[in-house]
């Protein structure tokens, strides 16, 4: 009983996932982007103009969650030790802490914060998903950064 109880919530929880894509600070104009359109583990993750591909579509499902890039079995991953500064990239999906986010994000824009390595960690060393100097042009590596309300680069909308 229990195994089809589990089975229903993974069933629902699935069917519940939205696609969607993530824009920096309300742009609407550029995306989270798999650099190249490539899904091996390593890719850098980048900002690039929306163009409509499965490189920029995310699924994120509801509480702390995985990001994964459209229906590949490739997610958004922040390293096993990341620290301010540290760049993003595409790894397999797992129960990997790095994987693990939770998204306030919404049409007028929220943030995305890593919750999955947190345990250890004060809130002040909390790390959301950062856009590297504010920077809103093609090829600009995305990152995490020490979470700070408000800050403009840590804003993301869908």
């Amino acid at each position: 009983m229990k195994s089809s109880y589990l089975s229903l919530l993974a069933f629902v929880a699935s069917a519940l996932a939205q696609t969607q894509v993530l824009h920096p600070n309300r742009d609407s104009k550029m995306c989270l982007d798999a650099r190249d359109r490539r899904f091996v583990n390593g890719t850098a993750v980048q900002l690039w103009p929306c163009n409509d591909t499965p490189a920029q579509e995310l699924n994120f499902d509801f509480g702390p969650t995985a990001i994964r890039f459209g229906k590949t079995g490739f997610c958004l991953d922040a390293t096993a030790n990341p620290v301010d500064g540290t760049p993003m990239r595409v790894w397999e999906c797992g129960s990997l802490p790095e994987q693990q986010w939770l998204s306030t994000v919404t049409a007028i824009g929220g943030v995305i914060q890593l919750v999955g390595t947190t345990s250890t960690k004060v809130a002040s060393d909390l790390l959301c998903l950062d856009l590297n100097r504010s920077d809103h042009a093609s090829g600009t590596l995305v990152q995490v950064g020490t979470c700070v309300k408000g800050m403009t680069n840590q804003i993301w909308s869908n």
